[in-house]
């Protein structure tokens, strides 16, 4: 029983190591040192956006051990994968907040339409600009054209993080008050790094 018991042992211990390399590869974005790390195909999008939204909630989970975890696994990510860093930031200041908060938000705004967050997954993959109408809380309707960023999910409703052309300047945008979404031609991607880290200036420099 002593040999079976070490051999079950080595095989849980086997198949954590396992899973904490592939961790790791997600969040760095398949960029590493090791040639183990390096041989791990890039992640899907969706997966590497859920593991960095998992990131980014540590430190809200009152452990102290996970919340140092998570700043070490932040602090690699910015030598490895400055845009996955930055990203976790950008949902720490914007799209996770703790329960307490959660309470207090309204609760009676309409959801965001399915069919345009997939319009706006798509263009943030693929940066490319977006042309929409946009009513704000005071009722005015605007044209706008914008570079999409990210999306965030605070309690008043999914917001779009973009460069708004039409304004110049940083923006958030509740997509419930879009209207006639689209894709517009074009391709930001050589310039989504420099937007991402000046997005991340703004909300830094601004109140939480």
């Amino acid at each position: 029983m002593g040999d079976l018991d070490g051999r079950a042992a080595s095989l849980v211990l086997t198949r954590r190591g396992l899973g904490a390399r592939l961790a790791g590869a997600v969040l760095a974005g398949g960029v590493g040192g090791g040639s183990a790390v390096a041989a791990v195909p890039a992640p899907d999008p969706d997966l590497r956006d859920a593991a960095l939204r998992g990131l980014a909630l540590a430190q809200h989970r009152g452990d102290p051990v996970t919340a140092a975890a998570a700043r070490a696994a932040l602090a690699r990510l910015a030598e490895t994968d400055p845009e996955a860093a930055i990203l976790t930031r950008l949902y720490q200041l914007l799209d996770v907040r703790p329960a307490a908060y959660w309470q207090e938000a309204a609760a009676n705004e309409p959801p965001a339409r399915a069919e345009d967050l997939a319009v706006l997954h798509g263009a943030i993959r693929a940066c490319a600009p977006v042309a929409f109408g946009y009513t704000d809380r005071g009722g005015t309707v605007t044209t706008r054209r914008a570079l999409p960023l990210a999306l965030v999910h605070p309690a008043q409703g999914v917001k779009l993080l973009a460069f708004c052309e039409t304004r110049e300047g940083f923006r958030q945008f509740f997509v419930r008050a879009m209207t006639g979404l689209s894709l517009q031609p074009g391709d930001f991607s050589a310039d989504r790094g420099a937007l991402l880290q000046g997005l991340l200036e703004k909300e830094e420099g601004g109140p939480l």
